[in-house]
């Protein structure tokens, strides 16, 4: 843990240096946490490459190591996100949060869709695959690592009959994570450059020239000097923050254990074991630890308010803690990538890859900007793309990019959105049931229609309901 901190601290020097050496990253909006993300990365798989036992045994351990920090990183994020009074009333957060879900249920669907479509159409005709190949974007992009971990028990289920779809899933997470990044950034620049984003907003300046040093004031005093240090009042608050998210998370998960105690099924195979986790009460209710901090966030702000106390909290501070801690995770989620996944069916794999990338794409030139608020669309769009093409923590990455400060309101919009996809969709409920339950009883011209039928229904009613808004 210790070698790991200073290896992160090291790449941060390095990616600042490096930032203000080649002035061509900061025309791109390439923040240092980016660049020393990447060199991070190209150390440890030339690392893992070597012959030598003891480099290779350190690189392996550094990226088993650094890859538990981004859901640590965001739940200490989103702590401090609704720490500070709301300006905004209930009625508009509802509706910005149900733009966001509709928006997630478009993209993952639309990556079912088109799956399915792609391997009815240009693959199954040249190669002889499943139905339930299709389910290879969603599985990988949205679903990530873990997702594509539980389908390969599905994958291998006599019904299915996809050999090596683990495989195939933990290679599309991994090349989806990969074209998150580099893509995104791409987007990134035309997006600032257009207009889309406050360009003064962008952790970046364009021109050639070293950044000014911004010498903000933190830690104003909230408390008397001489009971506790600012600084550190801030830091007790946000922690109290987290710590009561891991409590709620506890309990609920506590209770929905109960729950399935109660009503438990014995499974008869893996795949069905797989199905039956995924009804489970523990699964449905298993949001990630970022959703109970951020009200944990909530109730320290509501509670203050309570005793009259609300002005105990430093917004200024808690933003620092909080870009703080975004910095750390954009170093952490680059440098451990998994680059190691084995390919083969390297063609029809390619193929949806291709058409999964041109639907993220999509997903946030276009129709993000008819369905998403106004305000924030972009910044919104950004963490949906990280998140559509491998894990929330790249579509954080991201977003610092174009608003380092968190304060756009994008961050929270998703997080209170996301049970409303979660349990469902990316490696939900529905995810596990399609191929069990359909894909491999019925032509694939079914479920490839009526799942685009119902992605389109779902673009029109939201922009009939959104557009403009």
């Amino acid at each position: 843990m210790t070698n790991a901190l200073i290896f992160v601290a090291l790449l941060l020097i390095l990616g600042v240096v490096l930032r203000q050496v080649f002035p061509v990253f900061r025309w791109l909006f390439i923040p240092a946490s980016v660049v020393a993300g990447v060199m991070g990365l190209a150390m440890i798989q030339t690392g893992l490459q070597l012959n030598n036992p003891i480099v290779a045994d350190w690189a392996n351990s550094t990226s088993n190591i650094l890859s538990s920090w981004p859901g640590w990183l965001i739940a200490v994020v989103f702590a401090g996100m609704l720490m500070e009074s709301q300006k905004s009333s209930a009625k508009e957060s509802a509706r910005r949060v149900g733009q966001q879900g509709l928006m997630v249920w478009i993209i993952v669907l639309g990556q079912t869709a088109i799956g399915l479509w792609v391997t009815w159409l240009l693959i199954q005709p040249y190669y002889e695959v499943p139905n339930s190949f299709g389910m290879l974007i969603e599985t990988g992009f949205a679903g990530g690592h873990g997702t594509a971990a539980a389908m390969g028990e599905v994958f291998a289920h006599p019904s299915v009959a996809l050999d090596g779809g683990k495989d195939l899933g933990m290679l599309m997470a991994t090349c989806g994570l990969v074209y998150g990044v580099l893509t995104g950034i791409l987007w990134i620049n035309i997006g600032v450059r257009r207009g889309w984003v406050n360009k003064s907003q962008a952790r970046s300046t364009s021109g050639g020239h070293p950044e000014q040093v911004d010498f903000g004031s933190i830690g104003t005093a909230r408390v008397g000097r001489e009971t506790l240090d600012p600084l550190l009042w801030q830091i007790v608050l946000l922690a109290i923050a987290f710590g009561i998210g891991v409590i709620l998370q506890a309990a609920v998960m506590f209770f929905a254990g109960v729950i399935d105690g109660v009503s438990e099924v014995k499974a008869v195979d893996a795949a069905q074991a797989q199905l039956s986790k995924r009804l489970s009460a523990s699964n449905v209710l298993d949001f990630p630890l970022f959703i109970y901090t951020l009200f944990g966030g909530l109730i320290v702000q509501k509670t203050l308010k309570f005793f009259g106390q609300a002005e105990r909290v430093d917004g200024e501070t808690i933003h620092r803690l909080t870009s703080t801690a975004m910095d750390i995770l954009v170093v952490a989620a680059i440098v451990s990538l998994n680059l190691q996944a084995v390919a083969f069916l390297l063609v029809p794999f390619a193929i949806l890859l291709v058409f999964g990338g041109i639907w993220a794409a999509i997903c946030l030139l276009l129709i993000s900007r008819w369905l998403l608020p106004s305000e924030h669309w972009f910044q919104l769009g950004l963490i949906n793309y990280g998140m559509s093409t491998g894990t929330t923590a790249t579509g954080f990455v991201l977003l610092r990019m174009v608003d380092p400060e968190l304060r756009s309101g994008a961050a929270e919009d998703y997080a209170l959105a996301a049970p409303l996809s979660a349990p469902f969709i990316g490696g939900g409920m529905i995810t596990i049931a399609m191929p069990l339950l359909l894909l491999e009883r019925v032509s694939i011209a079914i479920p490839a229609s009526v799942i685009a039928a119902v992605v389109l229904v779902l673009v029109v009613l939201g922009r009939k309901l959104f557009y403009r808004t």
